[in-house]
């Protein structure tokens, strides 16, 4: 982020809890095959990945959104959102590389061999793997929304430039015929809807919430005099989770959560929030790499489930407690001394990018988790 230029603290606390969410939905699918009667409470917390796209798209209109006008600062874009994903992406990615490679030359045969196909392993490291390239999910499953989010980053430009054409209004009209386009076409070719797209083409899942978060942030930016109370802001998410947890529509849900967004950024420019405060800007810091870390650690948690024999209620949630929090350090740890070295190295002039040697060094690298 620019020195000097505002960051919604609040919105990236939320980031967090989001994440968090994700990781207690993938707990209980991870969890049901040692219960008799398996639970899908959670089982809309998955579509918190779409409102990360929102998010998204908010935090980089309001980054970049009036900063990419040539070429030079299109490479000088494309190179930084690189340098926040790509890192991470690829250690979180070895387990399953190295996996799928010794598994492939040895021909071994092991339970989940989807996982470990090693012809995910290319597509994977190009960031690639949610572009319709893979026959099926694998390798750090989760990361298919960081290549969908890959993808409209390239297009971020184009969607920038088209907002300062047309009005808001106009650009979420825009969202919404792009998302019912993509609902029929992928019915009539018998695919699953759009809202559950990963592998399978789940880069264009990515565009409508991200343009919706785009169109978000210019809304707002309309409404310097408008003041929102905390109360009603924090209480649409929560009514969000409700809806979640009353398994209500997908596509409401997509509905609301630029409403959302556009509420709590209107609060957090007006008034200080305890979730704005320096701890919950670390667990901010933070979500990115709980996402991507967590299916890992959760293949430790069923180890441990299962070789000790933890199939009560109460222990179930107290391993997916644990485990979570342990996930949530990990990160914090991996922000600090992994993904923010990597990044400044990868940004500095010169390394690896020969285009931008005369750049000047990023002092204040972005903090959002992309």
């Amino acid at each position: 982020m620019n020195a000097g230029q505002h960051r919604y603290r609040v919105l990236d606390t939320w980031r967090y809890l989001a994440a968090v969410a994700v990781v207690f939905y993938h707990f209980e699918n991870h969890f049901a095959p040692f219960v008799s009667a398996p639970t899908h409470y959670l089982e809309q917390f998955s579509h918190f990945v779409d409102f990360f796209f929102v998010l998204s798209g908010f935090v980089l209109m309001h980054t970049y959104g009036t900063t990419i006008r040539d070429a030079p600062s299109y490479y000088s874009f494309i190179r930084k959102r690189i340098a926040r994903l790509y890192p991470l992406h690829v250690l979180t990615s070895l387990p399953w590389i190295i996996g799928g490679a010794v598994i492939a030359f040895f021909a071994l045969k092991v339970r989940y061999a989807d996982d470990f196909d090693s012809a995910l392993i290319v597509p994977t490291l190009l960031l690639v793997h949610a572009w319709g390239f893979t026959s099926h999910p694998g390798m750090n499953f989760p990361s298919w929304s960081i290549s969908s989010e890959f993808f409209v980053y390239f297009l971020f430009p184009v969607f920038a430039l088209l907002l300062t054409r047309i009005r808001p209004l106009a650009f979420i009209v825009f969202g919404l015929f792009f998302a019912v386009a993509m609902e029929a076409i992928r019915f009539s070719l018998d695919m699953r809807s759009f809202t559950e797209a990963t592998f399978d083409y789940g880069m264009l899942r990515a565009v409508p919430t991200f343009l919706a978060g785009m169109a978000t942030y210019a809304i707002i930016t309309n409404l310097q005099s408008v003041r929102i109370p905390w109360a009603l802001a924090h209480g649409s998410m929560v009514f969000i989770l409700g809806l979640m947890l009353l398994q209500t529509s997908t596509y409401i849900l997509l509905l609301l959560y630029p409403f959302a967004v556009g509420l709590i950024a209107l609060a957090e420019r007006n008034a200080p929030s305890l979730l704005g405060r320096p701890f919950f800007t670390r667990l901010g810091d933070a979500s990115y790499g709980i996402y991507m870390l967590h299916s890992i650690v959760q293949i430790g948690c069923v180890s441990l489930v299962r070789k000790f024999d933890l199939v009560a209620p109460y222990q179930l949630v107290a391993v997916a407690i644990a485990g979570t929090m342990f996930v949530t350090v990990l990160a914090m740890m991996s922000f600090t001394w992994f993904e923010t070295p990597a990044r400044r190295f990868i940004s500095q002039p010169g390394a690896f990018w020969p285009l931008t040697r005369r750049a000047k060094s990023e002092r204040s690298p972005e903090r959002s988790p992309g």
